[in-house]
């Protein structure tokens, strides 16, 4: 088996090893990977960060060796986490300099005493200081502390678009913005919304806080989610990032004056 990490902005993950099919996922810079399968100009790869599967074009991984691979994955509930939406970086290899930026949640590894530089398979990244934030724990933090902390830290998203696929500030689907969101307070969500629903503590609407994450769908099934905002409102994935009106029924879309999806249930996560 081979491993590899993302050092892209990001890599579309696929449902099949072609560039027109569907993304199913994306992996952020500094993500860990295991290569499954391989076929010309493809891999098929298992996320480690959430289990996922999916196929990514072969040039976008860096290879690791084992003992790499290991250091990486033992270090990662250290890494510090991108904070802004949208972080600029200037990346330099054999004798090259560029900008880039990367997004809100991507990790990164072995900064220096600087606190500006750092080195990731013999490639230098430069970030500003600032855009960084170590990991925080829930267990560690009042029920009241965490749920402030990541209702700001999801407000600086605001208004970055839909993308079905989506976990980074470049595009969000529903489910992707409450696992990277959820990252910065070291809890592991799974990828889909579906798969989300299936864990935490269920929780009455009336008992509903701000923090918990609210799931909607049609006849049982789990389609959507989305994060428990203060004064009856509810932060989710909609066309964009946005607050809407949460109530028993479901969300209620002052510009529609309408449901825009029918409430399933309330989970509780810390």
């Amino acid at each position: 088996m081979k491993y590899a990490i993302c050092l892209q902005p990001y890599i579309p993950m696929r449902a099949n090893p072609e560039e027109s099919s569907e993304m199913v996922s994306q992996m952020l810079f500094g993500d860990t990977f295991q290569i499954l399968e391989e076929q010309p100009r493809w891999y098929y790869i298992e996320r480690d960060y959430d289990g996922y599967h999916g196929w990514i074009d072969w040039k976008t991984a860096t290879v690791l060796s084992p003992m790499e691979y290991n250091q990486y994955v033992s270090a990662s509930e250290e890494a510090l986490l991108l904070r802004l939406p949208y972080n600029p970086i200037q990346k330099t290899a054999n004798g090259q300099s560029g900008a880039s930026h990367l997004s809100w949640g991507s990790r990164i590894f072995n900064l220096d005493e600087t606190g500006i530089t750092f080195m990731m398979q013999g490639i230098r990244f430069d970030v500003p200081n600032m855009t960084y934030v170590n990991p925080m724990k829930a267990s560690g933090m009042s029920r009241r502390a965490c749920s402030k902390y990541i209702l700001q830290q999801a407000q600086l998203l605001l208004n970055v678009p839909y993308l079905w696929g989506g976990i980074s500030s470049f595009g969000l689907d529903c489910s992707g913005f409450t696992q990277t969101l959820f990252r910065f307070i070291g809890i592991v969500l799974p990828r889909d919304a579906s798969q989300q629903y299936g864990k935490g503590t269920p929780v009455a609407f009336e008992d509903a806080e701000p923090g918990d994450l609210a799931f909607f769908g049609n006849e049982g099934k789990v389609s959507h989610v989305g994060v428990v905002a203060d004064n009856g409102r509810i932060l989710h994935v909609s066309g964009y990032l946005h607050f809407d009106k949460l109530q028993p029924e479901g969300i209620w879309n002052e510009q529609l004056q309408d449901y825009s999806h029918y409430m399933i249930g309330i989970r509780r996560f810390f």
